[in-house]
């Protein structure tokens, strides 16, 4: 008959220690979430991640647990301490889930998102940074500007139709860095499709959001890689990643070129500067190069998709801030430093300092990122808010929840106001650009940071020359005339769908 009741007294016995025992015992939080990871899980497999943070504070308070091991926080006075260079805060356990099971390990592997190597991640970065400078990258614009073209002759045929503003940027995208990484660009905006890229990127990026949250579950998932990912794609995976089954092929074509001593040359691109690199860098391996390449695709495309929509939302829904633009557009076009129907130089976008500030004010409201940047707590431990958390424990703090801080960004965080970077002086803007987690903490920031940025400012300023638009639904509100509900969703990055929006051709825009 006792063996009927053990596993009742077993899980009762743990319940207890988990709510009255455990290290974070007195850490306040939802009762399910104290004893088991699956709740986070859960609500990660529900994409409510970009404002679930935010809820549970409203609700239990600064710091929360969310899991048996890990704790949210929301003051912002701990973040130098946690995220700020030199940390001893390292990388938690969520971030191996961006090792796919089957890349190099030991020395071959390059993965910056979740090195622990510190040394060599110092290598990878004092060598490849160069190639993703802001002044390298502008010897790619051409680039970007051809993709400008199409994109500008695709817009104008969308005009007066209720359009998907996001999977338009992501098209954009697409070609984007295909083509500054790889030097040609792979079609999506010509075609108006990836070919399912992006929907298969969507469902891989759900699954590591949920699986990053129980760490046993993703050391069996990378044993098993390759049958793991037909179930998460589908079984034609090959053919569900085309984006990818493409750069591949251009990674191929220029090898076998190379080794057939044909005329054929790469183009000058990202990939062949990374290239380049490793060959005048012996200890930057070749295989680093291709890495960070193909990164350019799997993470670049998303996060500048999103941030786009993100600023046209936040640009378009303020009649004030759209006229602000405009004047500061019509300027630059008086001044002969841009032009309608033609591609915006990055050293002219850079200049425009209220452009500059709607890109950051949208990035500090909608970070692309939709969790808390989990981070391992060293030996001394941390005491949050009166709370003491262990060594081994996981913390983290929401970008989201850090960007509606009154501390950091004023009385009126939860309103998009770009005024608010043009009004801080040089100190207090350096630290309110220091907690945009949008590109990672500061002491791991984005290795591509700096191409998103160029891209983005391009985009933008091109667009509000040559276009006005309408948003025709409300976030979370009724559908839209296209049928479409605008929500917010996300498991790790954050995803906007159902965004629809109204173009129209910009007729007072001043010409050259």
């Amino acid at each position: 008959m006792w063996l009927l009741y053990a596993p009742v007294a077993a899980l009762a016995v743990y319940i207890i220690y988990q709510r009255l025992f455990h290290p974070l015992a007195r850490i306040p939080g939802p009762f399910f979430a104290s004893i088991t990871s699956f709740w986070i899980t859960w609500q990660s497999s529900h994409q409510r991640r970009p404002r679930l943070d935010l809820d549970l504070h409203k609700q239990y308070g600064s710091v929360v647990r969310i899991s048996p091991n890990e704790v949210i926080f929301s003051n912002p006075a701990y973040f130098k301490q946690v995220y700020g260079a030199g940390t001893k805060f390292t990388k938690g356990p969520f971030y191996n889930v961006l090792q796919d099971g089957t890349e190099p390990q030991g020395r071959e592997k390059l993965n910056m998102l979740v090195e622990t190597d510190i040394e060599k991640l110092r290598v990878q970065k004092r060598y490849a940074g160069p190639v993703y400078s802001t002044n390298n990258i502008q010897k790619h614009e051409h680039h970007i500007d051809d993709t400008l073209k199409r994109m500008i002759k695709r817009f104008n045929g969308l005009t007066g139709q209720v359009v998907d503003i996001y999977h338009e940027w992501e098209m954009a995208t697409v070609d984007v860095y295909s083509a500054v990484t790889f030097g040609q660009e792979y079609g999506a905006v010509e075609k108006g499709t990836d070919d399912g890229h992006m929907a298969a990127m969507d469902k891989v990026w759900e699954w590591w959001g949920m699986i990053g949250n129980i760490p046993w579950l993703d050391d069996l998932e990378k044993r098993y890689a390759r049958v793991a990912m037909k179930l998460i794609t589908g079984n034609q995976n090959r053919h569900k990643m085309p984006v990818f089954a493409y750069a591949v092929g251009k990674i191929m074509e220029y090898d076998e070129a190379k080794t057939k001593d044909k005329e054929t040359q790469m183009p000058p691109c990202i990939l062949n500067d990374l290239r380049q690199l490793s060959q005048n860098r012996p200890d930057f391996l070749p295989n680093w190069g291709t890495r960070l390449a193909m990164t350019d695709l799997g993470a670049g495309v998303d996060t500048t998709s999103w941030s786009l929509a993100a600023m046209i939302a936040g640009i378009s829904s303020d009649k004030a801030v759209v006229a602000r633009l405009r004047a500061e557009l019509d300027a630059a076009i008086q001044a002969g430093t841009v032009g309608k129907n033609v591609p915006v130089p990055y050293a002219a976008a850079a200049k425009l300092e209220y452009l500059q500030a709607c890109m950051a004010e949208a990035m500090r409201m909608w970070p692309n990122i939709a969790i808390g940047l989990p981070r391992d707590v060293p030996a001394e431990g941390i005491v949050l808010d009166g709370y003491y958390i262990p060594a081994g424990y996981t913390i983290g703090m929401n970008s989201k929840q850090l960007g509606v801080s009154e501390e950091i960004f004023g009385p009126d965080p939860r309103t998009f106001r770009p005024e608010r970077w043009l009004e801080a002086d040089r100190s207090r803007r350096n630290d309110m650009e220091l907690r945009n987690l949008a590109f990672g903490a500061p002491s791991r920031k984005c290795p591509g940071m700096h191409l998103a940025w160029v891209v983005m400012s391009k985009m933008l300023a091109s667009f509000y020359l040559n276009f006005d638009l309408k948003v025709l639904n409300e976030l979370d509100g009724a559908p839209g005339p296209g049928g479409s509900v605008w929500r917010e969703k996300g498991s790790f990055p954050t995803k906007w769908h159902g965004l629809e929006v109204e173009l129209t051709e910009r007729l007072d825009t001043l010409s050259l």
